[in-house]
C-alpha cells in the first residue's frame, strides 16, 4: 500500500467524520496512557484505505464474530474497565457498507489492534459531498 498525504473520494463528508471520530475514540479509550495511535492513508486497487493502529490490549478471537454487531463488547460485564454503548462499530460498519466500503481489523491480544477502512475511489452516494485532504496523522 502506497502512503497517501491527501485524498478526493465522493462521499458523505459528515458521516466519513463520524466514522474517524468513532475509530479514532475507540483506539485512544483502549491504548495506555502513553500509548501511540497511528493513522495512516493509502491506497489499495480501486480504493483508499485508512488505518488506525492502537496499542491497547487487542480483541480476544472469539469476539470476532460479533464485534460488528449492536451493543456487542468484548467484556460485558458490570466491572468492565471501558465504557460505552457497544454501538460505534455497528453504526461505522453501517455507514462503510453505505459507502460500498469494507471495514476489517487485525489484532494480537497484548499488542494491540488495527482497523482497516477501505473506501471507494468513487463512492457515489446520494447528496456527495467531496472530503479534500483527509491527512496523515498521528495521536
Amino acid at each position: 500500500m502506497d502512503i497517501l498525504t491527501d485524498a478526493h473520494v465522493t462521499a458523505d463528508g459528515q458521516r466519513l467524520l463520524q466514522v474517524m471520530a468513532n475509530i479514532l475514540s475507540n483506539a485512544i479509550k483502549f491504548s495506555p496512557d502513553a500509548g501511540t495511535v497511528a493513522v495512516s492513508l493509502g491506497r489499495t486497487g480501486d480504493s483508499y484505505r485508512i488505518a488506525v493502529a492502537d496499542q491497547g490490549p487487542g480483541i480476544p478471537e472469539t469476539f470476532r464474530d460479533a464485534i460488528f454487531d449492536k451493543f456487542s463488547q468484548a467484556d460485558s460485564s458490570d466491572k468492565r474497565a471501558k465504557s460505552g454503548t457497544g454501538l460505534g462499530l455497528a453504526i461505522t460498519k453501517a455507514i462503510v457498507d453505505e459507502h460500498r466500503g469494507d471495514i476489517h481489523y487485525e489484532s494480537e491480544i497484548g499488542k494491540g489492534t488495527t482497523f482497516y477502512i477501505d473506501i471507494p475511489a468513487t463512492a457515489n452516494m446520494p447528496g456527495d459531498a467531496v472530503v479534500p485532504e483527509l491527512e496523515r496523522a498521528t495521536a
